[in-house]
């Protein structure tokens, strides 16, 4: 991984707040410039965003702080806690919300996504998907994963997308499909009982059952998408949109 430099990063934020309305799925930019997304994730009431590179920490208002640069070939990125965790360049890295990081081990390769329940990561790797420690121990939970439309987790299940089929999959690798048909995903996160996806440019809220009900179209060029308190923040052709979704 290449050296981290902490120095201001030129991204350009242009507010520009839409009105938000009271049905779900009604949205609101918290600003533009965001580029070649690496991956976002959530903690507590700040968001994680890898954009050109760099890691920044961004409010829910659109502010944001750089905290570092130097992230590569993004793999995925989630957290657990207070830590998130990180995959540059084929290495897992923990890295605390100040940018510092430390190295867990490297091999990551064909990533598919990583997500996180309790104290444990799921990585989705060269198509196995993996329990692994935050110290970095791993053990496989199956392979045959194959075109990986995202990976999250609800409760105490994964979801996955894997060829255009939602599954639900156990913290042991079991698993069960909840239907086809998902095409050119664009994201997928957990809030409440939910789940959401992005699929051919539409937001769906999705039950555990499979079930789904469209929020809306119009989502394109999709870096990435994640939760902070009761709504979803979504970037969509470089602009950070605040989306409702109750």
């Amino acid at each position: 991984m290449k050296t981290m430099h902490y120095l201001a990063v030129g991204l350009a934020l242009v507010l520009s707040p839409f009105a938000i309305h009271a049905q779900a799925g009604s949205y609101q930019s918290l600003g533009s410039g965001w580029a070649n997304i690496g991956g976002m994730a959530s903690i507590d009431d700040k968001m994680y965003i890898v954009s050109d590179g760099a890691l920044y920490a961004t409010t829910t208002a659109g502010a944001y702080t750089s905290l570092g640069s130097g992230w590569a070939n993004m793999g995925g990125i989630t957290s657990i806690g207070n830590m998130l965790y990180a995959i540059s360049d084929g290495t897992l890295y923990a890295t605390s919300t100040d940018g510092k990081y430390t190295s867990l081990g490297s091999g990551w390769a064909n990533m598919g996504g990583i997500t996180s329940i309790g104290n444990t990561l799921y990585a989705i790797s060269d198509g196995t998907l993996y329990a692994t420690t935050t110290s970095g121990k791993y053990t496989s939970l199956g392979s045959g994963w194959a075109n990986i439309g995202g990976i999250t987790a609800l409760g105490s299940t994964l979801y996955i997308i894997s060829d255009g089929t939602l599954y639900a999959t156990t913290t042991s690798g079991k698993y069960t499909s909840l239907g086809s048909g998902w095409a050119n995903i664009g994201g997928m996160a957990a809030l409440g009982n939910n789940l959401y996806i992005i699929s051919d440019g539409t937001l769906y809220e999705t039950g555990t059952d499979g079930k789904y009900k469209s929020l809306g179209s119009g989502w394109t060029e999709i870096g990435g998408m994640c939760a902070v308190g009761d709504k979803l923040y979504i970037i969509s052709a470089g602009t950070l949109y605040q989306t409702k979704v109750k």
